[in-house]
């Protein structure tokens, strides 16, 4: 077989043509070691990546751990919608159960006294509707208990149901009510029914309010071993709705002497601005100080009877329980039944300081009204006081045999909106036109109308 020999042209044409092929695959070789480094960096880059995003999860759980500690209802708090209830549905149950969680988590007061509750109770936004008593008689005197929400109307208890929403039956006292509104949707319903022998006492309520359609508000009552029912302080609150009887009723079975034990109340800067019947009425007990706010009855009693801010209606109490002071108080008397005051207090004290009734002086009906009204003919009556004051109206007196040289009355630099004269202004029912010294003693001190007795 011949042999073919490249010629040096062929030879040469080859050499190039490994050459390039040599230079090629080194080429390939350098692009897959720059992709190789490329993929490697990338999956550098991809662990890092990892490691960051994970760092960075971790990070999110911290915080959302963080936000939920915060907002997290500390152990002591109890609130409504952890026990199921639901705003705007019948929360009962619910709220029985918060009560029934305080009940169990007393725990001893080291100083001695009663057991005292570790739990608040917070309600959130409203309305909770109750159809049975939240608070009802339970064996044991306790102290402590806070119930607060969020501001007025916000957290609001609807009850519906009849009778009193609250029975405290000589357990609780220490109690503080703030930011709620309680509203009554049945006419038969209270508010509380306070029966004490001795613990009931320390009740304060802070920026809280009363509206709808009450049988009564608050009820003392108690036995004839009744004791306490004391230190009852309302500030910043609203006094709205209609009451049959009265919003504040002490003394609920007067015939238990016993109740004028039922002391102390302490209103401030109140806004009682409501549609009819008594605010507070003491059929037994009572050293009451009002101090500053507005006082409006809006509406009219449908029976046609007076509607009244303070109510006194039983002659004969023990001492050191017939004391009113008012000071700075405006009041709106709209409706000629309307009264500041009816008095049968036998004793004490009776002041009015600072005070204006005259805002509807100009009205037809407030000439004739009976804006103050005391009758001393069981046994005399109080030392009555009025400093600095605008009235309206007239003051009336009833006197008659049983009255005593007691009672002691005294205008001292006050003026009057429609009655400027001695005449006019004062009402005297009785034996004669005027009093004399065997009934009571009336005298008027720099007199704004220049009257002068």
């Amino acid at each position: 077989m011949a042999v073919t020999v490249p010629t040096d042209k062929e030879h040469t044409a080859l050499a190039d043509r490994l050459g390039s092929a040599e230079q090629s695959q080194s080429e390939l070789g350098s692009t897959v070691g720059t992709l190789t480094e490329r993929l490697s960096s990338a999956e550098r880059g991809q662990s890092e990546l990892g490691g960051a995003l994970g760092a960075l999860a971790e990070r999110i759980r911290a915080a959302e751990e963080a936000i939920n500690q915060r907002v997290r209802p500390a152990p002591h708090i109890l609130r409504p919608e952890d026990f199921g209830a639901v705003a705007g549905k019948d929360c009962t149950e619910a709220f029985t159960g918060m009560l029934r969680a305080v009940d169990q988590g007393l725990q001893p007061d080291a100083g001695g006294g009663a057991p005292v509750a570790r739990h608040t109770i917070e309600l959130g936004p409203g309305p909770y509707i109750l159809s049975k008593p939240w608070m009802v008689p339970t064996p044991g005197r306790a102290q402590g208990l806070v119930v607060r929400g969020i501001g007025k109307r916000a957290s609001e208890i609807v009850w519906t149901g009849e009778g009193p929403l609250l029975t405290n039956r000589d357990r609780w006292m220490g109690v503080r009510w703030e930011n709620l509104s309680f509203r009554s949707t049945n006419a038969k319903g209270a508010f509380l029914y306070s029966v004490s022998t001795g613990a009931n006492q320390d009740w304060h309520f802070t920026s809280c309010e009363w509206r709808g359609t009450w049988a009564y508000g608050i009820g003392l009552d108690g036995p004839e071993t009744s004791n306490t029912n004391s230190e009852w302080r309302f500030s910043g609150c609203h006094v709205n709705g209609s009451y049959a009887t009265a919003f504040l009723w002490s003394g609920m079975t007067p015939d238990n002497k016993q109740q004028d034990q039922f002391l102390n109340f302490w209103i401030s800067d109140c806004k009682v601005e409501y549609d009819w019947g008594d605010v507070f009425r003491f059929d037994r007990g009572g050293y009451i100080t009002v101090t500053g706010g507005s006082f409006i009855i809006k509406g009219n009693r449908p029976d046609g009877g007076p509607s009244r801010f303070f109510h006194f209606p039983v002659a004969g109490h023990y001492d050191s329980v017939q004391h009113l002071t008012v000071r700075g108080v405006r009041f709106e008397l709209r409706h000629a039944t309307d009264q500041v005051i009816y008095s049968k207090w036998t004793g004490g004290h009776i002041t009015f300081a600072d005070c204006s009734d005259t805002a509807l002086g100009f009205q037809a009906h407030s000439k004739t009204l009976i804006a103050h009204d005391y009758d001393l003919t069981t046994g005399g009556g109080p030392q009555v006081r009025y400093t600095q004051c605008d009235l309206v109206g007239q003051h009336r007196f009833r006197v008659g045999s049983g009255s005593t040289g007691r009672a002691s009355v005294v205008y001292d630099q006050c003026s009057r909106k429609n009655n400027r004269t001695l005449a006019s202004f004062l009402q005297i029912v009785g034996p004669g036109s005027l009093p004399t010294d065997s009934d009571l003693t009336i005298s008027h001190r720099d007199d704004g109308d220049g009257i002068r007795s």
